[in-house]
Parts: C-alpha cells; sequence; structure tokens
C-alpha cells in the first residue's frame, strides 16, 4: 500500500511526533477498525442496505471524502448480464448497462439516493475504472461538465475517484467517492482499492444473503399463488393476486396483466400500481405503442423490454402515469399465446435479470389458466349434458301427455260410453272396471310425468312448481317462496329436483313431522334451504339421491352443500349464479 499524502486526509492528521512510517501505520489501523465494523454488522445480520450502506460511510470517513456512494453494476455483454469477468488489467471497450446505488454517505444522498439508477455513458468515472479494471479519477472541468455536470455543481464537487468491486472474481460494483477540495490525495486510489478489496467479502456476505431472501421470499409468493390454484380459485381472484406480487417482487410502479383475444386484440385483466385514463382492467387494451411491450410480445411470443419510454413513439401515455421503463413476459398455455405480464419502473431501467426471475411467474400463471380453462370446459360440458337431458325428460314427458295419456283417456271414455244400461250387469260391470283401471294407469303416467319433468315447471315456473310439491308432500310442508318472476331453465329444473329428492327422503327415510322451505332469488343468485326435523344421518357418499343433486348443481356453477348430524334432523342447502340479464318477468 502507497503511504497517503498526509495533508488532506481527514482519516488521520498527522503528529510532528510520530515516526516516518507513523501515517501509514494510523492509515491502516483506521482502515482495520472500519472493517472491523463492517464486519460486525455482517455478522450481527443486518440487512444488506445496511452494510452497503456502512461500507460507503466507513470509505467516505476513510479517506476523507465528503460524498460516496457503493453501486451494483449490470452490465449488457456477450456473456449476459453482469458476467463481465474481472481481468488482472487490459483496456475494454465500450460498456453497455447500469450502475444502481445501494449505499450512499455524505452529501450525495439526497441528489444519489439508494436506488438511484443510471445508464453507463462515456465519460463517466464509473465506467472509466470498469473499462480499465483499476481506480479511475477525474476533477476539474471534465467532472464539471460531464454526464453529473449538473449535480456536481449543485454539491460544488470537484473531483472524484471510483474503483471496481470484485466479488467471486467477477465485476459486482463500483464504489465512488467525491470531494469539494481541488483534488484528493495521490494515493487515495490505491487506499480506496486496498479498502474495498477487504470489504469485498462484507458484500459478498451482505449479497448472498439479500440473495437467498429475495429466493425466500419469491418461493413464498409462489406457494401462496399455487394454494390459490390448488383450491380452484376464480381466474380473477388469481390474476390479481399474481399481479400484486410481481409488482412487489419485481417492479417498482407498476405491474399488469393482458390476454390476448382470438381477433387479434387484448384485454387487459388486472393492474396494480401506477394507472392512466388508458388503464381499464376488464377492457380492451388499446392504444399500445408499435414498438412496446404488448405488440412485441405479441408479434415474437418472446420476452420483450423497454429501457425508457422516452425513446418510444407513442410512449407518452406511460411517461404521464410515471413510467420510465418496463419488462414484458409471454405467457403460453398449452403451447399457445395467451398473454403476457408486464412490470415497470419509474426510477431507471430494470435490472437485466428481470426476465430470468419472472419466469417461475408467468409458468404458474400458465398453469393456472389451463387449469381454470380445463375446469371451465368441464363445467361447460356437465352443463351441456344435465341440458340434454333435461330436454330429453321434457320431451319424454311431453310425448306422454300428448300421446299415450290422451290415448289412454279417450280409450276410458270410449268404454265408458260403451257400458250401456241395456248391457247385462255383468258386461256392464266388467266394461266400468276395465274404464276405471285405465284412469287409474293414466293417474300413474302423470305421476311417472312430474317425476320425468313437471309440466308446471315448463307452464308457470319454478315458484308454482315448489308450490304443487309442497301440496303433494305427505310431510307437512311450510314453504317461503321469495321469486319474483322466472329464472333460467336449467336453474329453475335444478332446484325443483333439489326440493322434490328432498321432500321424497324425509318422507321415505327421515321420519320427518315437518320440512321447511325456503327460497330467495336475489342479488345474482337462487338461495334454497330445505331443512326436516327427522332422524338425520343423511350421507351423500352412500351412494344417495344427495350425490346427484350436488352433481347437477355443481354443473350449473353452484354450490351443494348437506348437514345431517345423527338425531338432528337433515338441512340442504345450495345456491346457483343467476346472471341479471337472464331474470324474466311472471307471464
Amino acid at each position: 500500500m502507497n503511504a497517503p499524502d498526509t495533508g488532506a486526509d481527514e482519516g488521520y492528521v498527522a503528529d510532528a511526533n510520530d515516526p516516518p512510517d507513523g501515517t501509514r501505520l494510523r492509515a491502516l489501523v483506521d482502515e482495520q477498525a472500519a472493517l472491523r465494523r463492517v464486519a460486525t454488522l455482517v455478522a450481527g445480520g443486518a440487512r444488506p442496505a445496511e452494510v452497503f450502506s456502512a461500507v460507503a460511510d466507513e470509505l467516505g470517513r476513510l479517506i476523507g471524502a465528503e460524498a460516496t456512494f457503493v453501486s451494483r453494476v449490470d452490465l449488457s455483454t456477450a456473456g449476459g448480464p453482469g458476467r463481465l469477468t474481472a481481468e488482472p488489467s487490459g483496456e475494454r471497450g465500450e460498456l453497455d448497462g447500469y450502475t444502481t446505488v445501494l449505499g450512499s454517505y455524505g452529501r450525495v444522498s439526497g441528489e444519489v439516493p439508494v436506488g438511484f439508477r443510471v445508464r453507463l455513458q462515456p465519460g463517466m468515472v464509473t465506467t472509466e475504472a470498469l473499462q480499465t479494471g483499476s481506480p479511475a479519477r477525474v476533477n476539474g472541468e471534465k467532472l464539471a461538465k460531464g454526464p453529473f455536470g449538473v449535480i456536481v455543481g449543485k454539491l460544488g464537487l470537484r473531483a472524484a475517484v471510483a474503483t471496481p468491486i470484485v466479488v467471486g472474481g467477477r465485476y459486482w460494483g463500483v464504489t465512488v467517492a467525491a470531494t469539494s477540495r481541488e483534488d484528493f490525495p495521490a494515493a487515495t486510489e490505491s487506499r480506496m482499492a486496498d479498502f474495498m478489496e477487504l470489504a469485498a467479502l462484507a458484500i459478498a456476505n451482505a449479497n448472498a444473503e439479500q440473495e437467498l431472501r429475495e429466493l425466500a421470499d419469491t418461493q413464498a409468493a409462489l406457494r401462496r399463488l399455487a394454494m390459490l390454484v390448488a383450491r380452484g380459485e376464480p381466474p380473477e381472484a388469481m390474476f390479481a393476486a399474481v399481479t400484486r406480487e410481481a409488482l412487489r417482487h419485481f417492479g417498482s410502479g407498476t405491474a399488469r396483466m393482458i390476454r390476448y383475444e382470438l381477433d387479434g386484440t387484448a384485454t387487459l385483466l388486472a393492474n396494480e400500481g401506477t394507472t392512466g385514463p388508458h388503464v381499464r382492467v376488464g377492457e380492451r387494451w388499446e392504444g399500445y405503442p408499435a414498438t412496446g411491450l404488448t405488440a412485441t410480445v405479441f408479434r415474437t411470443g418472446q420476452a420483450a423490454r423497454v429501457e425508457d419510454y422516452r425513446d418510444i413513439p407513442g410512449g407518452e401515455p406511460y411517461l404521464r402515469e410515471g413510467l420510465r421503463s418496463a419488462v414484458a413476459m409471454p405467457i403460453h398455455v398449452e403451447g399457445r399465446l395467451w398473454g403476457a405480464i408486464a412490470v415497470g419502473s419509474g426510477e431507471g431501467p430494470l435490472p437485466p435479470d428481470t426476465e430470468q426471475r419472472m419466469t417461475q411467474f408467468t409458468d404458474l400463471v400458465a398453469t393456472a389458466v389451463a387449469n381454470a380453462q380445463n375446469r371451465a370446459e368441464l363445467i361447460a360440458s356437465r352443463a351441456r349434458i344435465v341440458a340434454a337431458s333435461d330436454e330429453a325428460r321434457r320431451r319424454i314427458e311431453r310425448d306422454l301427455h300428448d300421446g299415450a295419456q290422451q290415448h289412454l283417456l279417450a280409450l276410458a271414455l270410449r268404454l265408458r260410453f260403451a257400458a250401456a244400461p241395456e248391457e247385462s250387469d255383468e258386461i256392464h260391470t266388467e266394461i266400468t272396471d276395465v274404464a276405471d283401471g285405465l284412469m287409474d294407469v293414466i293417474d300413474e303416467l302423470q305421476e311417472i310425468s312430474r317425476g320425468i319433468h313437471p309440466a308446471i315447471l315448463s307452464s308457470a315456473g319454478l315458484r308454482a312448481a315448489l308450490r304443487a310439491l309442497g301440496r303433494r308432500s305427505v310431510v307437512p310442508v311450510q314453504m317461503d317462496v321469495r321469486i319474483g318472476g322466472r329464472l333460467p331453465g336449467p336453474v329453475e329444473v335444478g332446484a325443483y329436483y333439489v326440493v322434490s329428492e328432498t321432500l321424497t327422503n324425509a318422507a321415505k327415510h327421515a321420519n320427518a313431522s315437518v320440512v321447511e322451505v325456503d327460497a330467495e332469488a336475489s342479488g345474482g343468485a337462487l338461495r334454497l334451504r330445505v331443512q326436516d326435523d327427522g332422524v338425520g344421518g343423511a350421507d351423500p357418499q352412500q351412494g344417495s339421491g344427495l350425490a346427484g343433486l350436488k352433481d347437477r348443481i355443481e354443473a350449473l356453477s353452484g354450490t351443494f352443500s348437506v348437514h345431517s348430524p345423527p338425531g338432528g334432523g337433515t338441512t340442504v342447502s345450495c345456491e346457483l349464479p343467476v346472471p341479471a340479464r337472464n331474470r324474466k318477468p311472471v307471464d
């Protein structure tokens, strides 16, 4: 280590009685004390942000700088982002990447706060340090007219020194110190390099801890989302949850999800964070730039990035909502481009590894979408089967009513007319008995046809049909039906059979003395409850008609439950969605 110039080093003030190498010794002691303080922070489990700020603080005090900051460097090179190998020496060509401030000290903190992100540019002292792999110094007019000239002038800074930070054999970042004095002492570069070489271990530990925490947070988020998928939550809830998590982990301004429609348009499914007049969840996503994220992902099926919306034609709406940059990841479902999820930042370009880190989220969204689609297709298939069965039952009921029943009724009437008084008593009695038998058959057919499909349900609706069930029940029924009009056919049929089957069970199996039926259509749903005071113990899993009712109701996207403790009666409850547009007035 070269001896520093003692005249301007605030870390130590030389004493006239010191030996010739006293200043150098005291500087070494100061460095070791500073490193011990940083190491104590790391050992105590301090958060990475505290460690980075402590490194900046200790370095500033050590070399007498009035402003210092520690930055992570994200380089875009042939080897991938942030993968520039630290070589012993040698000039490198132009570098493309960004620096992000992780810790700052002194007067620069207000102008270059933690999180400040800037692109590497020619003429920057950080760029020069990374290009040469060695400490770099800039002062005077070159500093004043450089990329940070405005900040330099505002703070009255006149000189700066930058030193690369090497972690694990690769360039992790860079530290910069600045002063309002004319220049730093001659040996400042070596002192900074020596200190940062030793501090790199603490930075590596803090960085590793930060990565572990980020990984743990990401895994926790993925577990939360996976639980939503496993529970079969509605797609809308899943989309909103994924978007919230994406903003929390990857963006600092906004996160949104879109779906590509088959007609070439796009729909905004969820949005968290910044917004604007163009952000309308649930509506078409329109007016996006031709070279922006939505169009690029749709065209290529691959990830897309906007480094600065000021450079994108049509990017003004995003600038007005406070965004500067954004990244979008495609969502592929069963081999087809389904949509995209995007995150944005108002503080500068997002880290170059954002796309890679978001992959797990998009994979989970794809799984959720595929599950939701399969579930929707299954529900639709079950609903079609139920509808087809109901239609077949209606057709059989009509055929019985208009065909067999009418024919038998005509035969019965003819027999009655044939039983003339002049016939012998024996023949008259025989013909009358046959006619009565035919009327009994007609009554039985009517009961069968009502079981197949009640005609009153088609002609008068659910309210009248439920009251008819109550009148025919052998167990007294207390009926409360609050339905103001006709409901969709499948809903009326499903509710009818729930009440019919439950009344039958109450009479045959429950030994009930009374049954209460409560039905109400309001708030976009039909809620039905049938309760008896019987012996209880009903179990839908034992192959009873209750299992079939459950399948029917769930096929209509409804819910069905049975509460039947032994000795405590049985309560059957169900709820069926009723879209407002499907409500019909009473004829």
